[in-house]
């Protein structure tokens, strides 16, 4: 399924939530273009907690955060300074000081004096540089993921934590004052949402709870109180928290925050210890420690400072290990990496020992200078990806053959000369790509094939006792168009209640994984890979590999394909050659080919033609003087059948039988009958000439008659003609017989239809085989060629 494939509900639930950390992410980078180099006092409020927003008002003591008493001798309380950065006294103009007395988070309480000086850009990464890089590292994992797997429970769970967690992360330094309504209304009511949706995360992660299955609706619940968390936080902003509930808002919303993130941790803890599908205790296991290092911290922080003024500690110092949680997720969701333990394990060795450097280089150039912190940026964003990959070509040293490999795959199907050629080639590919211990490459019977063909490779043996249409798995993945993997079943929830039959299925194929062949946006076939020598699990990079091999398939397949209709068709055009002339053939072959052929009855013409003195001719020349002047009798007749289009049943020594009006429809079949047997008639008169010369005397006698037949082939493979079956040849035949030399015998009812044609009659002939006597007429030439010789 794609983005394209959701609802128009769905895809607008989609753009909204996409839309609201994208607000977000526009609101924090236009305060920091706004804030460039205007007077800036050297903190933030967030109520009466001070967080320091210049590296200086840091070194003067707000490092660390705590509670601000007063400000320039003003005392401050919770009741009037919540959600404010301004008070009375304050000075904002550049090159003024403000005297503020904190008690710092240690209970200790001191006098700090900070002067009033531009905001500048080390003042941006000093001050918000790892909540926007966490937010935006928020916004990525949500909208990858959802990219990735649209419209699943999971995918809108996440996307829903991601925006709106991304959202807050990036305003949560933004002054919240009348100065600036926009950034602090959003503010307000992102966090409103960002209480709750965590237990929309625990009923999601890490697989669907079956609550979330039975009761979907429990969704509108948990947004409904996070809409009536963000309205009592605007409420409370409104109106300077003067009214006694709402000055409990942000206690209320941080209880809902620590309820929720403990949700997702002792959801997480119970599927770690009792889950007996090991992918989900892993995934259980990677976001309970996110959960734990990553989210815990700000959660139980806010909830004392909220509701106990305990821990009045900088917010910086909590945006850190939300890194850590939001790692977790991505790794949750990035699932054919997380399978791969072992080679899981080294790679985050790796990383640790790497972001231990990057962390003791961070430290290093602290000490030196603040905001040579942002040095650190270039690692990130210009060294680690190549790092990346070569730890991958070192942990996976196959990968890097891929290339080759894939061109030695294209090579083998280029050279296989059939369907079951181009299947073997496939089967053998998990072996050769990602050493899988077999395959299984199949085209279904409705595929390009037009047959169910199965081909294994490494041992592997499908049982054939029914159609693999029928597999449940087979089924998904047509509908789907998009590879299974074998654990999928114990992780999604649409797998839940047919998780027995796709089991059965992928136990029949002998696999762990199913990737479908496509030709022309329809499944046409699959490829079913066995599991890998090495156990460990298939990654995204072998599955590109392996679909790439599946695409080279369907080329071949199309390319044997259309080699073995070219060449049927070559063998039905020759086989067409023999009864049909060109032109006839052609519209024949337009048509469909001989396959459309199919037995009919229909009124034809039938023309009988025979040599009269042959069997005494050839009983008195030599046998190569009667092939040539068969010969010569055959060319010049055939070339009449072609220019008239007429159907040759068969040649028999120095007789043959046409036939008009079939495969192609002729209305004027008796004519043209008629026409071809006179201008036959003239060029055996032409031959005469040469013939008598030599001593032959040999001439034609040739019988026409129209009726009713049943037309196609007969005869079995290999050895057919197209043929006429029916009375109509009979009396054709016995015309022919009848005709004297040079004359050409026709039926009334063949002459009933003739036009332009002159004739004379010779009365009712005696036939064999016929009852009746059967009156019959003798062509004697075309009316214009009467008038012209007259």
């Amino acid at each position: 399924m794609s983005l394209r494939d959701g609802t128009l509900g769905q895809r607008l639930r989609f753009a909204a939530l996409v839309a609201v950390g994208l607000l977000g992410l526009w609101l924090a980078v236009a305060d920091k273009f706004t804030r460039f180099g205007t007077p800036n006092v050297g903190w933030v409020l967030d109520g009466v907690y001070v967080s320091p927003t210049r590296h200086d008002a840091s070194e003067a003591g707000l490092r660390g955060g705590g509670r601000v008493l007063s400000i320039n001798g003003v005392a401050l309380d919770q009741a009037t300074m919540h959600g404010h950065t301004t008070g009375p006294g304050l000075h904002t103009e550049d090159g003024a000081s403000n005297t503020l007395r904190v008690r710092s988070p240690a209970g200790e309480e001191r006098e700090i004096t900070l002067p009033v000086k531009p905001w500048v850009w080390e003042d941006f990464v000093f001050t918000g540089g790892a909540s926007d890089l966490i937010g935006i590292l928020f916004l990525a994992v949500g909208v990858i993921t959802f990219a990735l797997r649209p419209y699943e429970p999971p995918s809108w769970a996440l996307l829903s934590l991601c925006s709106l967690a991304g959202g807050a992360l990036l305003t949560t330094l933004l002054p919240v004052d009348d100065a600036h309504p926009w950034a602090a209304q959003y503010f307000l009511v992102i966090v409103g949402f960002v209480a709750y949706v965590p237990i929309h995360t625990a009923l999601a992660f890490p697989v669907v709870h079956p609550l979330l299955v039975r009761r979907p609706r429990i969704l509108w619940l948990i947004y409904a109180v996070g809409a009536a968390q963000a309205a009592f936080n605007l409420i409370g902003w409104y109106t300077h928290y003067q009214l006694g509930i709402f000055a409990y808002t942000r206690t209320i919303g941080s209880t809902a925050m620590l309820i929720g993130i403990a949700a997702i941790i002792g959801r997480c803890l119970e599927l770690a210890m009792h889950t007996r599908d090991p992918l989900v205790a892993q995934r259980a296991r990677i976001l309970l420690a996110g959960s734990v290092l990553g989210t815990s911290p700000i959660a139980v922080v806010q909830f004392l400072r909220e509701g106990f003024g305990k821990l009045e500690i900088d917010n910086r110092f909590l945006f850190w290990p939300l890194g850590i949680f939001v790692l977790a997720l991505a790794r949750v969701t990035v699932r054919p990496a997380l399978m791969n333990a072992r080679v899981a394990v080294r790679k985050a060795i790796i990383y640790t020992a790497a972001v231990a450097i990057l962390t003791a280089a961070a430290m290093l150039l602290a000490s030196v200078r603040p905001y040579a912190v942002s040095i650190l940026l270039f690692p990130l964003l210009y060294f680690w990806p190549r790092f990346e990959a070569r730890l991958d070509r070192r942990l996976y040293p196959q990968r890097t053959r891929f290339p080759a490999l894939l061109h030695e795959l294209g090579d083998d199907l280029g050279a296989a000369a059939s369907v079951a050629g181009v299947l073997d080639v496939l089967a053998s590919a998990p072996a050769r790509l990602c050493d899988a211990r077999g395959g299984v490459a199949f085209l279904l019977a409705d595929g390009i094939g037009g047959i169910e063909t199965v081909r294994g490779a490494g041992g592997v043996r499908v049982d054939p006792s029914r159609p693999l249409a029928d597999e449940l798995i087979i089924q998904l993945m047509r509908a789907t168009r998009r590879g299974i993997a074998r654990d999928q079943l114990a992780v999604e929830p649409q797998y839940a209640n047919i998780r027995a039959e796709c089991e059965a299925g992928f136990d029949r194929l002998g696999a762990d994984l199913l990737l479908p062949l496509v030709s022309d946006q329809r499944v046409v076939g699959g490829l079913a890979v066995a599991e890998r020598a090495s156990g460990d699990p298939y990654e995204a990079a072998d599955i590109d590999a392996l679909d790439t091999a599946g695409q080279q398939t369907v080329q071949a397949l199309m390319r044997v394909g259309a080699t073995e209709r070219l060449r049927a068709r070559e063998r039905e055009f020759a086989d067409l050659k023999r009864y049909f002339p060109p032109q006839i053939i052609d519209q024949v072959m337009a048509r469909g080919g001989a396959a459309e052929l199919g037995s009919t009855r229909k009124l034809v013409t039938v023309l009988f033609a025979d040599l009269r003195g042959f069997t005494s001719f050839s009983d008195s020349v030599e046998p190569e003087e009667v092939i040539a002047t068969l010969d010569e009798y055959h060319t010049a007749m055939g070339a009449r059948i072609a220019e008239f289009e007429g159907t040759l049943e068969h040649f028999a020594g120095d007789g043959f039988m046409v036939f008009f009006n079939d495969p192609l429809d002729q209305p004027d079949h008796a004519e043209r009958a008629a026409r071809m047997a006179l201008a036959m008639r003239d060029d055996v008169e032409r031959l005469r000439l040469l013939w008598t010369r030599k001593g032959y005397n040999i001439h034609v006698g040739m019988g026409i008659h129209s009726g009713y037949a049943t037309c196609g082939f007969i005869g079995y493979e290999g050895r057919r003609d197209y043929a006429v079956i029916g009375n109509v040849t009979n009396l054709a035949a016995r015309l022919s017989d009848a005709a004297g030399p040079g004359e050409i015998l026709v039926s009334a009812r063949s002459y009933g239809e003739l036009r332009g044609v002159l004739a004379e009659p010779v009365g009712d002939l005696a036939l064999k085989g016929f009852h009746q006597p059967q009156p019959a007429l003798k062509l004697l030439a075309l009316a214009g060629a009467q008038r012209a010789s007259g």
